[in-house]
């Protein structure tokens, strides 16, 4: 019996100093220990973690200053020239912000959400006679913009809402100038026809009408041709 007891001591000892010794491999292999786990056994599965939404895309547009706008126009008659302008209000535009996310686009003024324009807008035209290319093979001669052509022309004021058009209620020209423009050459002076850039400035009514419209410009010449069309966009 005492014999019995000893071996099996003997035996208990080989086994607990095999498992130190391979113990102590694992660790000088920096091999890692197996983890135990503790098993929920009140029948209750283990709650999956939960997710954190993924905060939408932000794009924030400033208005400081208004809505700038360019384009080009050709006339019939050879004429071409470059209408760039601006979309103004006096304290409305400044601090303005376009916001647009995955969920719809939103304007804020000084952090308070807007949804409309203010009663009255200001359009400022500036229209330069330009060249038609900037080609050097291009030789040709244009007429130049002058009084009588600009008076054939007709301007034209729209709200745009998707594909939906309308007439601006009431526009008003409050401002007319020409400035002659230097020549390219001081020499050919005498030779050369005068040119000038043409400025303008409009009021729009515009009160009730949603941010969501843009404000587009459409040029026509006497034969209610297309020469230009712009449009203001926020």
């Amino acid at each position: 019996m005492l014999a019995v007891f000893a071996r099996s001591a003997s035996f208990l000892f080989l086994v607990c100093s095999y498992a130190a010794s391979f113990q102590t491999f694992l660790l000088a292999a920096n091999v890692p220990l197996p983890q135990s786990r503790i098993e929920d056994r009140t029948g209750n599965p283990e709650l999956p973690a939960k997710k954190i939404p993924k905060s939408p895309k932000r794009t924030v547009w400033n208005l400081d200053g208004g809505v700038f706008f360019s384009t080009d126009g050709h006339l019939q008659n050879g004429s071409c020239f470059r209408l760039s302008g601006e979309m103004t209000a006096p304290d409305f535009f400044n601090g303005l912000r376009r916001i647009d996310t995955s969920d719809g686009v939103t304007y804020t003024l000084h952090n308070k959400v807007v949804t409309e324009y203010p009663p009255q807008l200001q359009v400022i035209l500036h229209l330069l006679d330009f060249p038609c290319t900037t080609e050097l093979r291009d030789s040709a001669v244009r007429p130049p913009l002058t009084r009588e052509i600009m008076s054939s022309l007709s301007l034209n004021f729209f709200w745009k809402q998707g594909i939906a058009m309308r007439p601006v209620e009431s526009s008003k020209r409050i401002a007319a100038s020409a400035r002659p423009l230097a020549p390219y050459s001081t020499d050919a002076a005498a030779e050369l026809a005068p040119r000038f850039e043409w400025n303008y400035i409009f009021t729009i009514a515009s009160e009730g009408v949603a941010l969501t419209n843009d404000l587009v410009l459409i040029i026509q010449d006497q034969d209610r041709k297309v020469v230009a069309r712009v449009a203001a966009r926020l």
